[in-house]
């Protein structure tokens, strides 16, 4: 009857809240967390998954404990296979605290389509709205994605209005280590607009580690190289 199948599907609501406060609790017992956690995993719905993932937003009081219970649930979404790929495209929409989730969808999604994901969760393509820590972890994450269209996307975020953002995408940047994106972090060094010495200090530090030239921008960079670093004859970027 159609009343029976709201009573089953309010209980089993209940049994995941109940499951999900257990797990989300900072106190409790780890042995206590890990049952809540299987019980969600032995439900296994969308919404079960999905508060599974929600135990990335508290940090146990045993920091060493905490780790390995991040470790044991990321592996739990990623055996999870398919049926994790929505709940945890939803957390990462919705929470701030998303590498370990980024980490399992990695092993669940091929990377061109974990990357637009990505990109899209970024800033719906405005690289000046891209900011604050969740960005970060993003754009971190990138460095060691390889994947079609990264560097170059890594490279817009060079435009943030967030210099924490900005050093992350020459970070990104420097793991890729992209020819293509050297007029791009040349243009960000030499930038009128560009206030924060860290970013600039960042992105002559890439150059002088990669031996990358700066040919048709030596005035511009010698204009704003910052202390420690110097041109040589062959305009390149060396330490001091």
């Amino acid at each position: 009857m159609l009343t029976d199948f709201f009573s089953r599907e309010g209980r089993r609501k209940l049994r995941i809240r109940r499951a999900a406060k257990t797990l989300t609790e900072r106190y409790a017992q780890p042995e206590m967390r890990q049952a809540a956690a299987e019980r969600l995993v032995e439900m296994g719905v969308p919404e079960a998954i999905y508060q599974l993932a929600r135990r990335f937003t508290m940090t146990a009081s045993n920091l060493e404990q905490d780790d390995q219970e991040k470790r044991w649930i990321r592996d739990l979404l990623i055996e999870l296979g398919e049926r994790a790929v929505e709940p945890l495209r939803r957390y990462v929409r919705g929470h701030d605290e998303i590498t370990w989730v980024i980490d399992a969808l990695s092993h669940l999604l091929p990377a061109d389509e974990l990357a637009a994901f990505l990109f899209e969760v970024l800033a719906d393509g405005d690289p000046v709205a891209i900011r604050g820590a969740k960005a970060v972890q993003i754009v971190d994450f990138f460095g060691g994605l390889e994947a079609e269209g990264v560097a170059a996307g890594v490279a817009r975020c060079l435009a943030s209005t967030d210099d924490t953002v900005r050093i992350a995408a020459v970070r990104a940047l420097g793991e890729h280590r992209d020819p293509a994106t050297r007029e791009a972090l040349l243009r960000a060094l030499t930038s009128e607009e560009e206030d924060s010495v860290r970013v600039r200090i960042a992105i002559a530090g890439l150059f002088a580690d990669l031996g990358w030239e700066i040919r048709g921008h030596r005035p511009g960079v010698a204009r704003v190289l910052p202390p420690g670093f110097r041109i040589t004859s062959r305009g390149r970027l060396l330490r001091a």
